[in-house]
């Protein structure tokens, strides 16, 4: 079989083009199948996020921790929603705090939340002391002068949502995961314009008409006469 040109640079096209197509499209699906994303609209969880901040969130709930910005639904407040806050303690958890103390107390200890306006834990005065139930989250926003959380409906399940009245949980974008998927899509966009510059170059042999051959002439040669029957 005689060889076309170009076949080696469009195999290896084809195949660039293949891998990188993957590498984008196979992390693009998981994360939607896995994620979702919502921009913070309110002032609420100051200075965590402002408003017009994303957010991407794991849609898996189920091993939601202390500390976990999360997405909710609150209509069991009678409210409509979502809305963003932080939970600040989990089933089995005694969340308490009374107008004076320096800080929210989570089981007996004092709990640490750097991440609390101007360093404000019990902001807006909101006397609680609640032990969660199992398969339930006390949730508080980190701006806690300017958030309908947990401390304003102590009339339903003392202020205390299910686990899953969740709808997202923020996902870290440095977990390795999330650095992984990255990365694999970063070499799906590197690859595919090198596989299409090959594909190109490949077109380009193939279309490509060898010259014609010139005749040289010999060196020495002689005239050849036909034959005397040949002569007109």
């Amino acid at each position: 079989m005689a060889h076309r040109p170009g076949r080696k640079r469009g195999i290896c096209a084809i195949v660039l083009l293949v891998v990188g197509a993957t590498l984008i499209g196979g992390p693009i699906a998981f994360m939607l199948s896995r994620f979702t994303a919502t921009h913070a609209a309110g002032d609420n969880m100051r200075p965590t996020l402002v408003p017009g901040d994303l957010v991407v969130l794991r849609k898996d709930t189920s091993e939601v921790r202390r500390g976990d910005v999360v997405t909710y639904d609150p209509s069991g407040w009678g409210l409509a929603g979502p809305f963003l806050g932080r939970v600040v303690a989990v089933g089995g958890d005694r969340i308490s705090y009374k107008p004076g103390d320096g800080a929210v107390t989570l089981n007996g200890r004092p709990l640490d939340e750097p991440y609390a306006l101007n360093g404000a834990p019990g902001a807006g005065g909101v006397p609680f002391d609640v032990t969660v139930p199992q398969g339930r989250v006390f949730i508080l926003g980190d701006n806690r002068g300017n958030s309908a959380d947990s401390r304003f409906h102590p009339d339903s399940d003392k202020g205390t949502l299910p686990v899953s009245a969740l709808t997202g949980v923020e996902e870290d974008q440095e977990s390795p995961l999330s650095l992984g998927l990255g990365l694999a899509v970063f070499a799906g966009v590197c690859l595919l314009p090198v596989g299409i510059g090959l594909g190109i170059a490949a077109l380009v042999v193939r279309r490509r008409r060898p010259a014609a051959p010139q005749l040289q002439p010999v060196w020495g040669a002689t005239s050849v006469e036909p034959p005397h029957g040949d002569r007109p």
